[in-house]
């Protein structure tokens, strides 16, 4: 009977800086031409296609990740739920287009925000399984500084908002909801970083860090930005969004080549 595969077989792997370079550069860029060159409606119009693409393009090479390995005790089943997770956010963008451009409804807040915000718990559980597998104990200082990264997150969040206006209304609440859920994310990412920073997918986790990390900034400045009504397709916030996914799906085809 042929036993199940539990770890994958080490193969050296390499951080490509000048890809990296090359990612937070072209999002740049990108935002910089969109914000130059085209009228508000065709930026509305290629900012939402992009946005479906991004996350469509990282579930895609999560769920080849989940396939290959799909016998395997660990990776088959983690990277399914990190594969819904991207799905997720492209429904949400999907449904986002379709309040905004179709229907023309206000899209924030609506059923969209249903897709973005499974996201952050699908991400989470992906992360947990593979901490529990491989860091089944946790010490206690770990567990401060996981809990404190998000503690820390939310009050900068909190206290950035009540600063900037007096009024604490809906945004504020709303936008709480997905400030902690997201920290809450990266505070895993950096503990499963941390868990394979010496083994085989330690770099290639390390470049799954700096995405999240993109996205988490990106939409904790989002959440801000709205409150106080200054949010717009032109912001620079919107670099962080695109470069994320095109770090994270680059993370995961390195995590391909290496389990």
């Amino acid at each position: 009977m042929k036993t199940p595969e539990i770890v994958p077989e080490k193969i050296d792997s390499h951080i490509n800086v000048k890809i990296l370079l090359l990612i937070g550069l072209s999002a740049t860029v990108f935002q910089y031409v969109l914000s130059s060159l085209f009228t508000p409606d065709d930026v509305d119009l290629i900012v939402s296609i992009v946005s479906i693409i991004n996350p469509l393009a990282a579930a895609f090479a999560g769920f080849l990740i989940s396939y290959r390995y799909r016998k395997s005790i660990i990776f088959g089943k983690s990277y399914l739920f990190l594969s819904f997770g991207f799905l997720s956010v492209f429904l949400g963008e999907i449904t986002y287009l379709i309040y905004d451009l179709i229907l023309g409804i206000e899209p924030y807040p609506s059923i969209a925000d249903v897709f973005f915000f499974a996201y952050s718990p699908l991400l989470i559980i992906y992360l947990i399984i593979n901490i529990r597998f491989f860091q089944p104990i946790t010490k206690h200082t770990t567990i401060i500084w996981v809990a404190a990264i998000p503690t820390i997150i939310i009050l900068t969040y909190a206290g950035l908002s009540l600063y900037e206006t007096e009024d604490v209304g809906f945004d504020f609440y709303y936008g709480s909801i997905f400030v902690i859920a997201t920290s809450i994310t990266l505070s895993f990412t950096i503990l499963c970083t941390k868990i394979f920073k010496d083994g085989t997918l330690g770099k290639s986790w390390l470049i799954l860090l700096f995405g999240i990390l993109a996205l988490t900034l990106g939409d904790d400045i989002y959440y801000y930005l709205e409150i106080t009504e200054n949010y717009d397709l032109t912001h620079p916030v919107n670099i962080l969004w695109y470069a994320g996914y095109w770090i994270i799906t680059y993370a995961l085809l390195k995590h391909k080549e290496i389990i």
